[in-house]
Formats: structure tokens, C-alpha cells, sequence
């Protein structure tokens, strides 16, 4: 029963620390808080916070963690909603997923994709949901040259770096607010929602196969 009721009572911990650290985040706009700050806005003892996060980094990629389980969740549900014959229709619905979970997630966004504060790639519980993505997006491409949606000779590994990069400075935007800087609605998920299928339609308009002959 003692066992159980330290288990519960580290869960609360848990969760009143993430939410903390949010809070925090959220008000301080330019850096992260260290762990005692957190457990003073917490109005508790450093060392009872030290016991399940001993670092700040630990706290941070916990953070970020709850979020990308959310993310890896409405991703896999945007995808399996659209007709597996059509690939770049399911990117299109990777890519707004994504975008839709930034602007609803804009301080774990902030962090993960800022290696000064978590380094994305060092932490193994992160990475293994940065590949999940890619590794997506990879197949779904790839399914999509196979179908003739893209081009044969299309570099497939080169155009999901471009992608992300599109995805990432799309989100970049949405989180700094400038968004509606290049877009006349307002709504970032809206705005989001109208750059990525122009992107989508340019991306696979660009691969096609020329048809017809010159001239």
C-alpha cells in the first residue's frame, strides 16, 4: 500500500511539475526555468522535486516527451483517415497534423527544435519520435513515386529534407506569430491548412513526368 500510494503521490508530482514548467515557460518567453524555480512555483522542497527529475534537462524532456506522445497520436489518426492509394494526400495530412499539434503545443515545439536548450538528438526518448516521423513521411514519399504521384527519378531522401524544412519553418512561424504575416486569415490553423496544400499540390505538380512530346 506504501509503495502504491509513493507511486501516486510522484505521478501528482509529476504532472504539477510539467505544468509548472509551462507556466513558467510561458511567462519567461525567452528561457527555460531551472529546477528551483519550478519547485518554487511549485511551494515545494527542492529536494522532494529532485527525486523524480534530479536535473533540469531530465524535467524539460519530460515536457517535451507528453507532448510528442499526443503528437505520434494525432498523426497516426490523420494518416490511417485517408485512402492508402493516395500517399501525398495522407503527407498532406502528416504535414497538417503536425502543424495543428504546433500551434496547440507552441513551448514544447520551442524546445525541442532548439538544440541550445534540449538536444533533440542526444535525448534517445526523443529521438525515437523525430524518426517515427520521418521515417513516416520517408515510406509515404516513397509509396507515392511508386504509384506515379511523384517522379521516378525523384530523390526521395533529398525532398524529405525539404519538407522538414517546410514544416519546420511553417511551424517556426506559428509559434513567433508571423504567420499572418504571409497569410490573409488569421486563424494559424486555418493559414497553416492553405499553405500546406499549396505546397503539397507544387511538390507533386513539380515531380511529374513531362507528357507529350516538345514541340
Amino acid at each position: 500500500m506504501t509503495n502504491t500510494m509513493s507511486s501516486l503521490e510522484n505521478t501528482r508530482v509529476h504532472e504539477r511539475a510539467v505544468a509548472a514548467t509551462l507556466r513558467l515557460i510561458e511567462e519567461s518567453q525567452t528561457q527555460t526555468p531551472d529546477l528551483q524555480d519550478v519547485a518554487d512555483a511549485m511551494e515545494m522542497p527542492l529536494d522532494r522535486l529532485s527525486t523524480i527529475f534530479p536535473d533540469k534537462t531530465s524535467l524539460l524532456v519530460s515536457v517535451v516527451e507528453q507532448a510528442c506522445v499526443v503528437l505520434i497520436d494525432r498523426c497516426t489518426r490523420a494518416v490511417v483517415q485517408i485512402d492508402p492509394d493516395d500517399p501525398m494526400q495522407q503527407c498532406h495530412a502528416l504535414i497538417t497534423a503536425y502543424l495543428a499539434w504546433v500551434v496547440e503545443y507552441p513551448h514544447q515545439f520551442r524546445l525541442m527544435s532548439d538544440q541550445r536548450l534540449i538536444s533533440t538528438q542526444g535525448q534517445s526518448q526523443l529521438r525515437k519520435y523525430q524518426d517515427s516521423i520521418n521515417d513516416l513521411a520517408s515510406r509515404m514519399m516513397q509509396r507515392a513515386q511508386n504509384k506515379g504521384q511523384l517522379h521516378p527519378k525523384e530523390d526521395i531522401a533529398a525532398l524529405v529534407v525539404t519538407s522538414r524544412c517546410f514544416v519546420y519553418g511553417t511551424a517556426r512561424m506559428i509559434v513567433d506569430g508571423r504567420l499572418g504575416d504571409f497569410s490573409q486569415d488569421s486563424d494559424p490553423v486555418k493559414a497553416a491548412q492553405v499553405i500546406v496544400a499549396d505546397y503539397i499540390r507544387r511538390v507533386a505538380r513539380g515531380s511529374q513526368a513531362p507528357t507529350g512530346n516538345a514541340g
